[in-house]
């Protein structure tokens, strides 16, 4: 039996975008799980329904992690029903890769995407929306997306090549390391944010050297933006904070 055919695979990295569309509170993302890994199960099982039956029953135990990280784990998934059909592995060890790895891969997910890329693309959005609406909201679409359709991409091929190769993917990608730079970027891109709103309102009541005062209180913030993420303060705490402030300046 061969490998995956190419445009199974196109089918289920494709479906992953569907993981949560049927979310539950039994077995929250399974269905979805089970739906974006379906067309590789019929491709393995084709002619042994039992077997087939079983692989399916598999994918719709429980399953919560990161939407974005899931691709990693169901590549690996696919890999390992191959070698599960082929009569190489035991069908226990899948269920016991994917409860390994998904709650490790929740929270690295949580914490790079919702924590530091979301928030670094929203304020560069929102500084750009300045000169025009529609560029600050294709910046925050690409920027965001840029890097979560690459992380889905990079991390389902790496899956395809087994657990070793999976895990070492999630190695080398230094998430951790990733986290913080952007969470920096967006501590600079909020003191910028706030330095933008305050300058407009400056220049228009109080000329250009009451618009530089403002660019250095701005440069405070940055500094006072990058502590308060060193103290764990959520980025989101911070951007309401930020929206709040620009909101009152710009009501006064």
């Amino acid at each position: 039996m061969g490998g995956i055919p190419l445009h199974v695979r196109r089918k289920v990295w494709l479906r992953q975008f569907l993981l949560q569309g049927c979310w539950n509170y039994e077995g929250m993302q399974n269905v979805g799980f089970a739906y974006s890994i379906l067309p590789a199960l019929r491709d393995r099982y084709e002619g042994r329904p039992e077997e087939f039956s079983r692989a399916l029953k598999r994918h719709l135990e429980f399953f919560n992690t990161h939407p974005a990280m899931a691709a990693v784990i169901l590549g690996a998934a696919i890999r390992l029903e191959e070698r599960v059909a082929g009569g190489e592995a035991d069908p226990r060890a899948i269920g016991t890769f994917k409860v390994g790895l998904m709650g490790s891969l929740g929270a690295i997910g949580d914490s790079y995407f919702w924590g530091a890329l979301k928030p670094m693309a929203s304020v560069a959005g929102a500084i750009l929306a300045f000169v025009h609406p529609l560029l600050g909201i294709a910046t925050l679409l690409i920027l965001y997306n840029a890097v979560h359709l690459a992380v889905r991409y990079r991390g389902f091929a790496a899956g395809m090549g087994g657990e070793e190769s999976a895990v070492r993917f999630l190695k080398e990608a230094g998430f951790a390391r990733e986290t913080e730079n952007r969470k920096m970027v967006a501590a600079i891109l909020g003191g910028a944010y706030a330095g933008v709103i305050a300058s407009h309102t400056a220049f228009r009541f109080g000329g250009a050297w009451l618009e530089l005062g403002v660019f250095l209180l701005a440069a405070l913030a940055v500094h006072l933006i990058t502590v308060l993420f060193r103290k764990a303060v959520s980025p989101s705490e911070v951007l309401l904070l930020l929206l709040i402030v620009g909101m009152l300046i710009l009501w006064q």
